[in-house]
């Protein structure tokens, strides 16, 4: 056996998070490790990245003990963990990320041998049939490109033991698909074992060979992948197998604009240098962005709330917004979730509650300059027992959060300035499946208080279950807007992809 983990137990203070926990892995396996948000996922594997001294229980690597009380412990035993939010350097190369900590010795101490550093770095990543541009800067390139630097850097240390977080939470399906292969090509060339989490089940019984299911932080089940169908895995994790949504019966938006009103007219808005977009939507309206990774989903969402430079004009209701900024765009009701939940938009050092009423300080938590706090404690507490937030701690910082609740904080920070656009980019990214379907539910209910939303996902199911109207982009040019019920999921894929 490759690895081995015994009856391990964690503890936060008086809080105990892993109950005994025992995962094995196997030399050229991949064993899949599912379970809610806050189930223990991330802290199981934090022990084994050797970042916590205190763990109870016994390691084993190849059937001898291992003391993993430090990262340095846990690299050496050749292990290596690529997190759900990348740990790269945005304004170095791809070469030197991937060196990154092992940088050759030049013939003048202090200085990069940036050429031997390239040639390296190609060559670990020719070992592995991966294909990257060695000199560009990291933070210019798409998310599926990084994902594969970091799997390439991993793999650059004689690794055996890879843990992947949510690999594929924000990549498009033909992604997916060239990063299956690379783990298969790594489990059956290099022998390396794999400890795979996903909230994606259909992926999870297509990549594991077995799974372990986490609950309440004990390991309550462990079996081959091929004993479960997608349902069974469902109904192991929140008690009946299919709490997402179905596509809606009835989706006639021209219906809903005679009798609605406009909540946002967009026209002619794009970033500089790719097309404009024209479209309006109506109180109410749930409108999908379809399209894959790089394809300019993202970027056209920053331009209409005034992120980055565009053209264009915006109206909000009867209102033309002149200049956009994000903060006059929120204070005109369209307020953006973005998809980078850590970089661009929680304070992860603060409270739930700091974090949660920043977007309606202003508008609605303040007077004469001066915050209302019964009023912010009372919006908080609403909506951490509306999105169920785990722990309904108000004071606990959000970086101490699993990515769920996270998500979920940062979804009610935008539903607490009572917008009525928003733009939801990748909502449930990275989400369980039980958390996923109360981001719907709070979808679903803002838009029937006369919200209009604008929903971009990779989630072919997501967005034909939720979206009135879906928008597919290819390379930054927006196609027209067609009914949902004109797409069933081949055909949206097929859309995406052309």
């Amino acid at each position: 056996m490759l690895l081995e983990m015994r009856k391990i137990t964690k503890s936060y203070g008086n809080l105990q998070i892993l109950h005994g926990v025992d995962l094995t892995l196997k030399a050229g396996e991949v064993h899949a490790l599912i379970g809610h948000n806050g189930a223990g996922k991330s802290t199981l594997i934090k022990v084994l990245a050797g970042n916590f001294a205190d763990y109870g229980g016994n390691i084993l690597i190849e059937g001898r003990p291992c003391d993993l009380h430090s990262p340095k412990h846990a690299i050496d035993a050749g292990i290596a963990i690529i997190y759900q939010d990348f740990s790269l350097a945005p304004n170095l190369s791809v070469a030197a990320n991937i060196a990154l900590g092992r940088e050759p010795e030049g013939l003048v101490r202090g200085l990069m041998p940036h050429r031997k550093v390239l040639e390296r770095s190609q060559a670990e990543a020719d070992a592995l049939k991966i294909s990257l541009p060695m000199t560009a800067l990291v933070g210019t390139l798409g998310v599926a490109t990084q994902q594969m630097t970091e799997i390439v850097r991993a793999c650059s240390q004689e690794v055996k033991i890879l843990v992947m977080d949510e690999p594929t939470a924000r990549l498009a399906p033909q992604e997916r698909a060239r990063l299956f292969a690379v783990m298969r090509q790594m489990c059956e060339e290099r022998g390396v074992g794999i400890i795979y989490i996903s909230h994606f089940l259909e992926e999870v019984r297509e990549i594991a060979d077995r799974i372990t299911v986490l609950k309440d932080g004990r390991a309550v089940e462990t079996g081959e992948s091929s004993d479960y169908t997608v349902d069974d895995l469902a109904r192991l994790l929140v008690g009946h197998s299919d709490p997402l949504l179905k596509p809606k019966a009835d989706k006639e938006p021209e219906k809903q604009s005679e009798t609605r009103s406009r909540a946002i007219t967009i026209t002619d808005v794009n970033a500089v240098g790719r097309p404009g977009w024209d479209i309006t939507l109506h109180e109410g309206e749930i409108l999908g962005i379809a399209g894959l990774v790089g394809s300019g989903r993202t970027t056209l969402m920053r331009a209409i709330v005034g992120e980055i430079g565009s053209r264009g004009h915006v109206q909000i209701g009867d209102k033309v917004l002149k200049k956009r900024t994000p903060k006059s765009m929120a204070q005109a009701g369209l307020v953006m979730v973005p998809e980078d939940r850590k970089i661009s938009g929680l304070a992860l050092q603060a409270s739930i509650v700091a974090n949660m009423e920043v977007t309606a300080l202003a508008k609605r938590l303040s007077k004469f300059g001066i915050v209302r706090g019964a009023k912010t404690r009372a919006m908080v507490d609403d909506k951490i027992r509306s999105l169920r937030i785990m722990p309904p701690d108000l004071h606990k910082p959000v970086g101490l959060l699993s990515g769920g609740n996270a998500q979920k904080v940062l979804l009610g920070r935008a539903l607490a300035a009572e917008p009525k656009v928003l733009i939801l980019d990748q909502p449930t990214a990275g989400v369980d499946i039980g958390a996923k379907a109360e981001i719907h539910k709070v979808i679903i209910a803002a838009a029937e208080a006369s919200a209009a939303v604008i929903l971009v996902s990779d989630d072919l199911d997501e967005l034909l279950g939720l979206s009135d109207r879906i928008v597919v982009i290819s390379e930054g040019r927006p196609q027209p807007a067609l009914r949902a019920d004109e797409f069933d999921r081949a055909e949206l894929l097929a859309a995406t992809s052309s």
